[in-house]
């Protein structure tokens, strides 16, 4: 059994206790718990190239947020952060020890604030062991990782978040690369839905394209879909504002009981290698 897993959402990756739990406060905000009770908060803020006025407007909200805070000396225990950050740590009171920290990144620049919900000594050492392994976008390769509730997926590092669902039954991810939008989809319990729809009509519904050509593979376990339209109804398509080109493709993880889903839509033609790529990276975590 797993001791720890690694996290990874919209740029940020750290290793954290399997037994905290996540949760997805926003595009660029974890929170952390374990039984009920708030360990870690970590909001952040990419640097903004193009836009020194919206820089300058981040950085005032934090001088303002920050000043009724008392300014805290660094414990030993955590200089390990200036050795990527700009670090000035906070408490709300004087006699106790810091619970927030404000850091920017020597390489890229990203803003990023923590706040320590509780600095017990129960669990110090796995709260700095999981902060000794926080990591901002400057730090990520050709791709980027992704990894929250129980799955994984690794993207091309030039795919932006859009937009995100994290349901029970239904988690939906959307990217953007211009001019690629991508969907990723996990639903659960898979046997319950193939119950009552088969594996083409779930990847219809999900890519909500009519005339998707649907394949489905020898042993029913995965299914492949697209749309190459000619010419005159690329444009027809294009007047209705819909990309024109899609690929899909959704499988049945029988392991797990999850059904995983990619839909990318285009409006030009989309390899095939790119949607099987993207397919063969994402995964569900055996805990």
């Amino acid at each position: 059994m797993k001791t720890f897993r690694q996290i990874g959402w919209n740029g940020i990756q750290l290793t954290i206790p399997c037994s905290w739990e996540t949760h997805i406060g926003g595009r660029n905000h974890l929170i952390f718990e374990e039984d009920f009770s708030p360990i870690l908060e970590i909001r952040w803020q990419k640097a903004v190239k193009k836009s020194t006025a919206r820089s300058r407007a981040i950085f005032k909200r934090m001088k303002k947020t920050y000043s009724t805070l008392h300014q805290k000396k660094i414990p030993m225990e955590w200089s390990f952060l200036k050795e990527k950050f700009h670090v000035t740590c906070y408490g709300k009171q004087k006699d106790l020890p810091f619970d927030t920290g404000v850091c920017v990144c020597d390489n890229c620049q990203t803003l990023l604030f923590f706040q320590l919900s509780s600095q017990q000594e129960k669990g110090a050492q796995l709260l700095i062991n999981s902060m000794k392994s926080l990591s901002c976008p400057c730090s990520a390769s050709e791709q980027t990782f992704w990894s929250i509730q129980d799955f994984q997926l690794l993207l091309p590092s030039n795919f932006d978040l859009v937009d995100y669902s994290l349901g029970a039954g239904l988690t939906r991810i959307s990217f953007r690369r211009t001019p690629v939008l991508l969907h990723t989809c996990k639903l659960a319990p898979a046997d319950s839905r193939l119950s009552r729809q088969s594996l083409e009509e779930i990847l219809g519904s999900l890519a909500d394209i009519p005339d998707l050509q649907l394949q489905l593979s020898e042993n029913g376990t995965l299914c492949e879909g697209y749309r190459v339209p000619t010419i005159s109804n690329q444009v027809f398509l294009r007047l209705k504002r819909k990309r024109p080109f899609v690929r899909a493709k959704i499988r049945h993880d029988t392991l797990s009981n999850r059904l995983l889903a990619v839909v990318l839509e285009s409006i030009r033609p989309i390899p095939s290698e790119i949607c099987q790529s993207i397919s063969d990276n994402y995964e569900i975590i055996q805990v």
